[in-house]
């Protein structure tokens, strides 16, 4: 790579690559554990180049953003500067050492660029929503530089989530997002039995229902908090909007309203409320109905005219209720269907531009990162992201793309209905699943899940899809290559 001078602008991309650049110099003070990989890239108020760093580059255990702001540049005035970091700040350090997020907020830089956020499903965003709160403007890497990040941070990325699920949370401090909160005029009998004992099968998680330690990951996870007062566990807002059996009695914005119009027919419409754990279910088992028979994502079928699946209706629905902001008073997200197309509005602005959007390069962090990843590990979602490289594959079997609208504070996501199928770009030989099931010409879809190492519902959807199209046959639980 160039050497970068002092004052001199360059375009972001290579702020970016820079930056990555010096996150793969990372020097390591552990022998027991991986440390994260971090470059941080300093730019001045008038865009030129000023500085870059790594950790551990001038002293063992120190940040790439603190290295960058407090060891390279303690008397120089970065007000307005922009900082390119490869991971999101921190919040919390030991004492007296203070988290990054507080030294870039002192250093009055009006600019963070984020290339990954934290890989701890507990932690995550909280460093974002913590500059966001102090007026500092948030900015991400494409979609293709945070893949790069997180392969190289793979192992700590691993060791991260692994030591998320075993801490025990002891004392529950007050949250960044106020939706993490406790709700005081909430008991835990006001949740779900229902939605916590899904949650738990669907997870997979190692906790029984009622126990100290699922309830010690309940309050991890920030989804109930002890009040201090009283020493008496109660919901926060997530913990209500997540579990409680009617959610909508605190967030009357926590409802789902669907309009489906066609040419010949009355308006039909349809509410959906309840615990966000059991909404999926519910809205899957509906489009069943709302779609016809035609070709689908989940089934691959040709037919003479292309129809756009519930399968991408549903990722779009799911990718709404993880991202939404549920602090909008009186906003919903609606479905509207009619013979054209699907809209699907989901209330607040992304954290991404829509730009980043619409060209499909959009990164998977999320407003609500504990919901995204409870939801990535019950298979509501195909990643923790918006799912655009699923939804971009529509183009492949003769759709437009979906298109994304930001309307105010309401983000809209267009998905395309009947379009004239003529040369599908689709084969046989290329459906999902098809080269697995030949090496192993009999699997049940537990067996393909751990095999290929995705979500359980795309693995049910690629085998359904080689029986309907005569690539194989189902007997029982197992799924047989027909040679």
């Amino acid at each position: 790579m160039e050497k970068f001078i002092r004052g001199k602008k360059y375009t972001e991309q290579e702020y970016i690559e820079l930056s990555i650049e010096e996150m793969r110099k990372s020097i390591s003070e552990h022998s027991d554990k991986t440390d994260p990989k971090v470059g941080a890239v300093l730019v001045d108020s008038n865009g030129a180049y000023f500085d870059k760093a790594h950790r551990g580059e001038l002293r063992l255990g120190d940040h790439g953003e603190f290295t960058a702001i407090e060891r390279k540049n303690a008397n120089q005035n970065l007000s307005g500067y922009t900082i390119y970091t490869t991971l999101e700040p921190c919040v919390k350090r030991n004492f007296p050492k203070m988290g990054c997020s507080y030294r870039i907020i002192n250093a009055r830089i009006s600019k963070v660029v984020i290339g990954h956020e934290d890989p701890d499903p507990s932690v995550a965003t909280e460093g974002i929503k913590l500059l966001q709160k102090a007026g500092i403007e948030v900015d991400f890497y494409e979609r293709k530089y945070e893949k790069i990040i997180a392969s190289e941070n793979k192992e700590f990325f691993k060791e991260a989530k692994e030591r998320a699920e075993k801490v025990k949370v002891q004392e529950i401090n007050s949250s960044v997002d106020p939706i993490e909160n406790i709700v005081f005029d909430y008991q835990l009998s006001d949740l779900s039995e229902e939605a916590q004992i899904t949650m738990i099968n669907q997870m997979n998680l190692p906790f029984k229902f009622g126990s100290d330690a699922y309830h010690s990951y309940l309050q991890k996870m920030s989804l109930i908090k002890i009040d201090k007062e009283t020493g008496i566990s109660k919901p926060t807002g997530l913990g209500l909007l997540l579990l409680a059996s009617d959610p909508t009695l605190h967030f009357p914005q926590a409802r789902i309203k669907f309009t489906i119009r066609n040419k010949n027919d009355d308006p039909i419409f349809k509410d959906f409320q309840g615990p966000l754990i059991l909404i999926p279910k519910k809205i899957e088992e509906y489009l069943e109905f709302v779609f016809p028979k035609g070709f689908s994502r989940s089934s691959f079928q040709r037919t003479e005219s292309a129809e756009v699946s519930e399968t991408a209706v549903l990722e779009v629905i799911m990718n709404a209720l993880v991202h939404r902001d549920y602090s909008i008073e009186g906003a919903r997200i609606m479905v509207d269907i009619d013979d054209d197309k699907i809209e699907v509005s989901s209330p607040g602005v992304p954290l991404c531009s829509v730009e980043k959007l619409n060209n499909y390069s959009a990164p998977s962090v999320s407003r609500n990162a504990k919901i995204a990843h409870i939801f990535f590990q019950m298979g509501f979602v195909e990643e923790r992201g918006f799912g655009l490289e699923e939804l971009s594959k529509l183009e492949d079997y003769g759709l437009p793309k979906p298109k994304f609208l930001l309307d105010e504070s309401i983000l809209k996501t267009i998905l395309y209905r009947n379009v004239e199928l003529k040369d599908s770009k689709v084969q046989k030989s290329e459906l999902p699943g098809l080269a697995v099931l030949q090496e192993h010409e009999k699997l049940t879809v537990s067996e393909f899940v751990k095999i290929s190492n995705i979500p359980e519902r795309s693995a049910r959807r690629y085998l359904n899809g080689l029986v309907t199209n005569n690539l194989a046959l189902k007997e029982g639980k197992h799924y047989i290559l027909i040679n």
